[in-house]
């Protein structure tokens, strides 16, 4: 005769060991593995533009969402060291750009650490976008938010700023510059890698 309660307990006790993942990372509050943690995040990569010394300005983020939909609110977040976060105080205005698979080399060039980040040579001709846009409008960006900073809040290292909305810009459809794992990545539609 079969003893089913023993075969059911080996059952759950093999579903447990299957279950069980070898973690890569265990750890607590700590800094390192946060950091570490937040590298396997893959998401679409931004650059905040501004202006310092009246010239166009940009720094490459990470942290970028929105907010709320009334009104059109946003959230960035900068190291408060730097001159984007200065100027961001100073002027309380910025752009959040939304970068393309065609804008990797400023991506690499605004994410440049102690480095001036002067980009002209990356920026809308000011005729060639609507007057009622303050902050520099980077070519090929998937979209460009141009924001009123209504917020700011220092969390140690970083000012929070919530921007609100006062125009957007997004040209025809392009694809997005993702980032995650330490490294520039593209990304598939499902439909098309099922298919």
């Amino acid at each position: 005769m079969r003893n089913f309660t023993n075969e059911r307990v080996d059952q759950e006790d093999h579903h447990d060991r299957k279950y069980c993942p070898p973690w890569e990372l265990d750890a607590g509050p700590d800094s390192l593995a946060f950091r570490s943690a937040m590298r396997k995040v893959v998401g679409g990569v931004s650059i905040i533009t501004t202006l310092h010394e009246d010239r166009p300005w940009g720094m490459t983020v990470s942290a970028f969402t929105p907010v709320c939909m009334e009104p059109p609110t946003l959230l960035v977040c900068v190291n408060r060291e730097t001159v984007t976060a200065n100027c961001i105080t100073k002027l309380q205005r910025f752009a959040v750009n939304v970068l393309s698979q065609e804008q990797l080399a400023i991506s690499q060039f605004c994410s440049r650490p102690r480095e001036d980040k002067f980009i002209e040579e990356f920026v809308v001709s000011r005729c060639d976008h609507p007057d009622r846009i303050h902050m520099p409008v980077l070519q090929n960006s998937l979209i460009t938010f141009d924001c009123s900073a209504t917020a700011t809040l220092v969390v140690n290292s970083h000012l929070v700023v919530m921007g609100r909305v006062m125009s957007v810009l997004a040209p025809s459809a392009k694809k997005p510059l993702l980032y995650g794992q330490g490294e520039y990545m593209h990304g598939v539609t499902l439909a098309l890698a099922v298919a």
